[in-house]
């Protein structure tokens, strides 16, 4: 609020309105445009963007249907047609499009100069049911976000409960989302559950099935125990229960990495030195790449596994490099292997229920490049359906707006038979694109006579 009772100077007045019963127009496509685009959708305002361009994120956006973009400049009809309008058109640039807003009549946020404008968006956050807005009236955002923060910081409120695994890893993994709700404004609380795979540590993986490290936190979120669970998102079946949902933060690294002792390469293991895996598909892609070395089953924690290496019980270890990173083991000398990794590898998931008051803090939270990635991923899991019993990687990658989806899928028994590997590249501006791509790699490979053997042993799609 800028002025007061007496002073001179505009008044600042934050009111509440009802978005629903309103389409706002947003002039401009950049970043500060994309910014106040997501505050709208998250108040359930319809969006009608008019630039000749925009970002990638606010065209995925349009892609989906969640905005209306026209490709062109703004003119006077458009502020006829709406009430409210945002302006994020660079200084020098609109005092062209302020006119013909006044002349229309259309209240105006001016992001550049905010005491030309009728109003300005809030710095608002939620607690326990009442609504708290902070302004600058435009004038300063970043001070009226720091204010928010600082209120935000004091305010008591209830916490959201994170159901999650209680390894090292997964409680790392469960801060990351701890931080991005705490910047929403949501508290939380963790609350550990035991699952299968933690339980049983001396089956091989294979055995248990996708789902080892997910259903019972799945089950104690279904029965109202928890409001939201952490996963590695490569543990998660590639279909999810319809009562659930789920986000992704941005991904973090999806390469394997070799931890050798004595700190040697992959090339340079000697002949029969034991490589501790409990991965089918690192198994394979080990076993053809060097058929002289033993895979043998490893099992726990990093901690655990990378002591066991310490201890001599096997010569080298394949670990995640997202899960280095994420225990901050910077120490460990490891090497980068050219695998083709699992579906999801480096995404951290937070599932909810279906049309939770949390589901649409989490979608704000959704970190769209990584969406379209893993989406790919899994829809390709979910066509070949075979999950973790299959020695396979598929992995997506989205570079200047394209993504390239490319999957490996070896013979059941290592060293039997050649691996067959596609790959396919299209554009990646909405979840509809990403699908499309996973089905026209489906399309390549399905009638692969390995692919047709291990589906219909297996029981896959195989159409």
């Amino acid at each position: 609020m800028s002025g007061g009772f007496g002073t001179p100077g505009p008044y600042r007045l934050i009111v509440s309105l009802n978005l629903d019963r309103h389409a706002i127009l947003v002039v401009g496509g950049g970043a500060v445009a994309e910014r106040k685009v997501r505050t709208l959708l998250g108040c359930g305002a319809r969006v009608r963007l008019v630039s000749p361009d925009a970002t990638h994120t606010l065209g995925a956006l349009a892609s989906e249907g969640e905005i209306i973009w026209e490709m062109r400049s703004a003119e006077k009809p458009d502020f006829e047609s709406h009430a409210f309008a945002v302006i994020t058109t660079p200084k020098e640039t609109s005092d062209e499009v302020i006119s013909m807003a006044r002349d229309a009549g259309c209240a105006l946020d001016v992001c550049s100069d905010g005491a030309c404008g009728d109003f300005a968006l809030c710095a608002q956050f939620e607690s326990d049911g009442a609504f708290v807005g902070v302004s600058s009236g435009g004038n300063s955002p970043a001070r009226a976000a720091s204010v928010k923060r600082m209120i935000m910081d004091r305010m008591p409120r209830k916490s959201v409960v994170v159901l999650t695994r209680n390894s090292p890893l997964a409680m790392a993994q469960t801060e990351m989302w701890i931080e991005a709700l705490r910047r929403a404004g949501v508290g939380a609380v963790i609350r550990t559950v035991s699952s299968h795979g933690d339980r049983d540590r001396t089956s091989d993986l294979s055995a248990f099935g996708f789902g080892a490290f997910v259903k019972a936190l799945e089950d104690e979120l279904l029965e109202g125990r928890g409001g939201m669970a952490v996963h590695s998102m490569k543990d998660m079946p590639a279909v999810l229960p319809e009562e659930t949902e789920i986000a992704v933060l941005e991904r973090g690294p999806v390469s394997d990495v070799l931890v050798a002792r004595n700190g040697r390469k992959f090339g340079a293991l000697p002949s029969g030195a034991r490589v501790g895996t409990s991965s089918v598909r690192r198994r394979a892609q080990v076993k053809a790449a060097r058929p002289d070395l033993e895979c043998v089953s490893c099992r726990g924690n990093v901690g655990t596994r990378l002591e066991k290496l310490e201890r001599g019980e096997i010569d080298a270890l394949i670990l995640a490099e997202a899960g280095l990173e994420r225990l901050k083991l910077n120490g460990v000398p490891f090497e980068r292997l050219p695998f083709v990794t699992a579906a999801c590898q480096g995404a951290v998931a937070a599932e909810t229920r279906a049309g939770s008051p949390l589901a649409g803090t989490l979608r704000s939270l959704n970190h769209l490049p990584t969406w379209y990635e893993v989406t790919a991923e899994r829809a390709f899991l979910s066509r070949i359906g075979l999950g973790c019993v299959c020695p396979m990687g598929v992995n997506a990658r989205i570079e200047s707006g394209f993504l390239e989806l490319r999957a490996e899928v070896y013979p059941m028994e290592p060293c039997s038979g050649e691996p067959e590997r596609a790959s396919v590249r299209g554009a990646a501006g909405s979840e509809r694109d990403a699908l499309a791509l996973a089905e026209e790699l489906w399309d390549m490979m399905r009638g692969k006579p390995l692919i047709r053997a291990m589906t219909a042993a297996r029981g896959g799609d195989g159409k």
